[in-house]
């Protein structure tokens, strides 16, 4: 699960910095960074996992229009990441966590073109008696597995001139088996952990089009950011969670809780087609069966592909939900999203043979004021853009903020922004934007 996020000089931000708890929304108005919070975290886990031009595929714009771009014009000449994460539970780490941190900056080789490289990455670990991410502290005491780590406190990890192939700038798979670069075992399975975190982070930005494609036999088992191959991911997930007691696998909990939400649909079906080698969707409603994908409404589509991902293990990011859902849907799927995830005052989950399940963690990205009245205060983050001066050149930056209790201060010690007022929460409410 993925605790923290800090970015420096990638699109929009400046010495950005954001806790996450299991379950987040961060509201704000257009351009005020929202998605470009979601395009750094889908970044540097594709970066991670897939290398650096799977990464600059996968987000918006090209890859030297990702360094910040200042007041006067000119850009910043590297970004830096660091994601602290808390681990699943593993004999070896379990109690400690961990922090990645990765320095991306831009080169003009000589006999080669111009693009991104590794500066520096590394991994920092985080003493258990240094601990400050608040669903820990307040966990449940079947957590506290405390197993102090033995080895080095910081882990440096190959930079540009030691990744020959950007397959992942971790440079996991040589690294774990002795190859490129040696390691004892314990460094190989924290980095191979790493890896397994980042794999199981998903960006979910939902297109009709692909939701209502049939998925091919044999094809990619998780459906991608636009919602391609929804029909496999759900023949997946009713493979990955089935047991004699649950013979339909999380297939079963999405039917129930897709029926709660959109009260047309009664039931859908997984049909395997070995005459076309392909499988598709077909939903029933009170008063029609066989309803293909492709008569279905857009939000049924969108409903079902967001349950399916947060049924998944691994961290969920969903850019505006409530596009074509009623607001009072969007209002259960809220409440469902804060069930699922991971809940740090429960015991942990495990499986048959005792070992803990992974994580479910979820953040959502939302222009709709129906999340002030259906989520917590801390559960929710606002994004805006204020100005900061560099050089004397004033440059526009995105900020995060989190909302005032009622009577509480609007300073908290600690927190670089003061905190969003009950008058802006007004002006968020009505619809109109703050000034420029």
């Amino acid at each position: 699960m993925i605790t923290r996020i800090e970015i420096d000089g990638f699109k929009s931000f400046e010495n950005f910095a954001i806790d996450l708890p299991p379950f987040l929304v961060l509201i704000g108005t257009n351009a005020s960074g929202k998605s470009n919070l979601l395009d750094a975290l889908s970044f540097v886990a594709t970066a991670a996992t897939e290398g650096l031009n799977s990464a600059v595929a996968r987000v918006r714009g090209d890859a030297r229009g990702l360094f910040r771009r200042r007041g006067d014009g000119t850009r910043v000449d590297l970004m830096s990441f660091a994601l602290e994460f808390f681990f699943k539970g593993s004999a070896f780490h379990a109690g400690n966590r961990w922090r990645y941190e990765l320095d991306l900056g831009w080169k003009v080789p000589e006999n080669a073109i111009e693009g991104l490289v590794v500066r520096a990455q590394r991994l920092v670990s985080i003493p258990f008696s240094t601990e400050r991410w608040d669903p820990l502290l307040s966990a449940a005491p079947e957590w506290y597995e405390v197993v102090e780590w033995e080895g080095s406190e910081v882990i440096e990890l190959p930079a540009a001139e030691e990744l020959p192939d950007l397959q992942g700038v971790l440079g996991l798979l040589t690294a774990a088996v002795g190859g490129m670069v040696r390691r004892d075992r314990g460094e190989s399975l924290l980095l191979m952990q790493l890896q397994e975190e980042l794999a199981s982070t998903r960006l979910l930005h939902l297109e009709a089009g692909s939701l209502r494609r049939p998925s091919e036999m044999g094809g990619p088992q998780r459906m991608d950011s636009t919602g391609r191959d929804l029909p496999n991911y759900l023949r997946f997930l009713a493979k990955e969670g089935a047991s004699d007691n649950r013979p339909l696998g999380h297939i079963g909990e999405i039917k129930m809780h897709l029926v709660g939400l959109v009260r047309e649909i009664s039931d859908f079906t997984i049909v395997e087609d070995e005459h076309r080698r392909d499988v598709r969707l077909e939903f029933s409603s009170p008063y029609e069966h066989g309803l293909g994908a492709e008569f279905a409404s857009d939000g049924t589509l969108r409903m079902l592909a967001i349950l399916a991902a947060l049924h998944d293990y691994g961290t969920t990011a969903v850019e505006e939900p409530e596009n074509g859902v009623f607001p009072e849907r969007l209002r259960q799927l809220l409440g469902l999203a804060r069930a699922l995830v991971t809940d740090f005052r429960e015991p942990p989950e495990r499986n048959p043979s005792g070992a803990r399940l992974p994580h479910r963690q979820a953040v959502f990205t939302s222009h709709s004021p129906v999340v002030l009245d259906a989520v917590p205060y801390e559960n929710i983050a606002f994004l805006d853009m204020t100005t900061v001066i560099e050089d004397g050149v004033p440059s526009r930056v995105t900020r995060v903020r989190r909302l005032r209790e009622s009577g509480g201060p609007v300073r908290v010690e600690g927190e670089r922004w003061p905190r969003v007022t009950d008058s802006e929460l007004d002006r968020f409410r009505a619809g109109v934007e703050e000034p420029v």
